[in-house]
């Protein structure tokens, strides 16, 4: 007996006992599944698992009904968009006989191990408005116990620890942009999901820069540029007023498009304050009268007055003259008086009006305390101090007190021209004069006048026949006056 063929026969016999099993097995299913979905099948997500068509329609028609969508946003956020809140509803009938036809098509039966989702898009309706209306009141877009922040652009700000800039990283923030939220959600509902993350969908306002962006890196660069550098005005006498990086970054202004710029409102408050720190013009200043009192007297145009037009211009100049950027690398690693000095800007002060000297302890003591002139309204009188000590006096008229337009005005005034000859006008005169030595850029000076009225002089005359505002003197007194006096020497006029 060939026992090859015996053992043959005995495998072909148990592999067409197997197969005669599988068939049956299928034949069984086939027949039980007859007008049932396989298990694990799914439709549009929702689950028909064993179900007759009739069954898996309202098994569609109720997850309608109940259908939640919920929404999962940034810092923890849930949201849940109910169907029924929306009339949520759709045409599925045939979508679901569609599915149970290729279930049971006649080389389907392998899926009854497998399953299937069905990737169905139903036709899905719903009251817009309402869809709208829910959205737009959630705690995702009105913030109600919810903080919502906005996207911050990657930045520079002044680091104190390493005083200069440093790149602050962007911050995404969580606020919706609202079309794409809607359109997105509105896409979700149609499809019929249960669970959708914001956080995945492109949905949330961006931040316009972040931290390795050129733009940024630029910002950086020119930052500390304008940052790095220290502008010194030299007031003389070892006197310094320095404008330092303390002071510039309160003035450097970022835009939206990481631009960098200086606030020339905030420079110029600075600028102003400087000015003024140094102004004497207009200041009480007290002076040795003819009596050997001392007097004080206001106003008038006499002192220091540094210009401000012009130092805004030369400020701002120097704030923006680019610094060499290896420098400005090097001081902002290590911050040496080597490096400082390579950044330093010196600046000569512009004035617009200077004084004798310049005193930092008693400011107002700034013109020449041993030669000055003097005029006494009240006494009618002007006396010429050289060495501290009156070396002339004259008898004088001033202007009429009882006209605003023609008083002698009374302040710390000094000399600004010196003409021996020249013609005064004004409104109703025109008179040529000797020796003239002009006091108040508005008119008012030492002059000559032939009046015919000397020989009645008192100190009462300017009271009824006073000048037009300037200080007359005979002609042997004002030639004096003339000569003994100089430029820019002061002049206190009091009553």
């Amino acid at each position: 007996m060939d026992l090859k063929k015996i053992k043959i026969t005995k495998q072909a016999k148990i592999c067409l006992s197997l197969l005669i099993a599988i068939i049956m097995l299928l034949f069984i299913i086939i027949i039980l599944y007859n007008d049932k979905f396989y298990p694990n099948t799914s439709i549009g997500g929702i689950d028909v698992s064993n179900m007759t068509l009739s069954e898996a329609k309202n098994a569609v028609q109720t997850d309608l009904k109940n259908h939640v969508l919920v929404i999962k946003g940034r810092n923890n956020a849930k949201y849940e968009l109910r169907g029924a809140d929306i009339n949520l509803n759709a045409n599925y009938e045939k979508q679901v006989e569609d599915c149970f036809k290729k279930t049971h098509g006649l080389f389907s039966f392998y899926k009854i191990i497998s399953g299937e989702d069905f990737d169905v898009n139903f036709d899905v309706s719903y009251n817009k408005e309402a869809f709208k209306n829910n959205l737009s009141q959630s705690f995702l877009i009105t913030g109600d116990n919810y903080k919502i922040t906005a996207p911050v652009d990657a930045h520079v700000e002044y680091d104190k620890t390493a005083k200069s800039g440093k790149v602050i990283k962007e911050k995404q923030g969580n606020q919706l942009d609202q079309d794409k939220f809607y359109s997105y959600v509105e896409k979700s509902i149609q499809q019929l999901k249960t669970r959708v993350n914001l956080d995945k969908a492109n949905v949330y306002l961006k931040p316009k820069y972040v931290q390795t962006d050129k733009e940024v890196l630029n910002e950086l660069s020119q930052y500390n540029n304008y940052l790095c550098r220290w502008v010194c005005f030299d007031m003389g006498e070892k006197h310094y007023e320095i404008i330092s990086p303390k002071e510039i970054k309160d003035w450097i202004v970022i835009g939206d498009d990481a631009s960098v710029s200086i606030d020339q409102e905030k420079m110029a408050q600075w600028v102003e304050k400087f000015c003024l720190k140094y102004k004497t013009v207009g200041k009480t200043r007290k002076f040795k009268s003819h009596t050997g009192e001392v007097l004080e007297v206001s106003g008038g145009d006499y002192g220091w007055q540094i210009d401000y037009s012009q130092t805004v211009d030369q400020v701002y100049k120097a704030l923006t003259e680019n610094n060499t950027q290896s420098d400005v690398d090097a001081y902002v690693k290590n911050k040496s008086n080597t490096n400082k000095k390579k950044l330093l800007k010196k600046l000569e002060p512009i004035y617009k009006n200077k004084a004798y000297k310049m005193n930092f302890e008693n400011p107002t003591e700034d013109y020449n305390t041993q030669t000055y002139t003097e005029v006494d309204i009240s006494e009618q009188m002007v006396y010429v101090f050289q060495n501290g000590q009156v070396v002339y006096s004259a008898k004088c008229v001033t202007g009429l007190p009882s006209d605003v337009t023609r008083s002698t005005k009374t302040g710390c005034w000094y000399i600004k021209d010196k003409k021996l000859e020249y013609t005064l006008t004004g409104a109703d005169y025109t008179t040529p004069t000797k020796y003239w030595v002009r006091i108040t850029w508005t008119g008012t000076g030492y002059h000559y006048m032939n009046r015919s009225d000397w020989d009645k002089w008192s100190p009462e005359l300017y009271k009824t026949r006073g000048s037009h505002g300037c200080i007359n003197l005979q002609l042997e007194d004002v030639k004096n006056i003339y000569n003994l006096v100089s430029m820019r020497d002061m002049v206190f006029i009091h009553d």
